[in-house]
């Protein structure tokens, strides 16, 4: 939700009130910032997916696509790709207000008021997108980063340091093996 003069304003409702038993589609297109997403986040999310629903029960599912851009973490090239993640929600209305229960590993149970009209995604789409982000951004599966030494871009150029540089750290244990290939 963002604040409009003061108010929140929700970007992705879904009206729930009126609806008779069925199949319901929804699709959304908002900015990434208008539901908290951070600048990492480029341009639009889209949202779209069914709501189904049975009696006082709505199974909500749906997939959310966002574009991101950040540095690659082994060579600091500009990476910008698009996550697709699936949204599962099943909102109930037997439960206490406000309670989310974990029945399975797949599937929330979200609680629905009595006088509730409408389901906001906002929240939900966000945690989808932060959750589904990879833990590490990289240009390709390949790359091969940038040399600690002289900073040179192991992907499109060879390092110019020399070879025989041991880690000091390392350099008892190369006495180790000089001294047995002596022997």
């Amino acid at each position: 939700m963002t604040k409009v003069g003061g108010k929140h304003h929700r970007m992705m409702e879904i009206q729930i009130s009126g609806l008779n038993d069925g199949e319901y589609a929804f699709s959304f297109e908002v900015p990434a910032g208008e539901i908290g997403l951070d600048e990492t986040f480029v341009g639009n999310v889209e949202v779209d997916g069914t709501l189904h629903r049975v009696s006082t029960q709505f199974f909500l599912k749906g997939t959310a696509r966002a574009s991101y851009a950040r540095e690659c973490d082994r060579c600091l090239v500009d990476v910008r790709r698009e996550i697709s993640i699936p949204i599962n929600l099943f909102y109930g209305p037997d439960l206490a207000e406000g309670s989310v229960t974990r029945e399975d590993a797949d599937q929330e149970t979200r609680s629905l008021g009595a006088d509730q009209e409408a389901i906001v995604l906002d929240d939900e789409v966000r945690e989808a997108i932060m959750l589904g982000m990879p833990l590490k951004i990289l240009c390709s599966d390949t790359c091969r980063g940038i040399c600690s030494q002289c900073g040179a871009d192991l992907n499109k150029e060879q390092c110019r340091c020399e070879d025989d540089e041991v880690d000091p750290r390392w350099a008892k244990l190369a006495d180790i093996f000089k001294k047995n290939e002596e022997e």
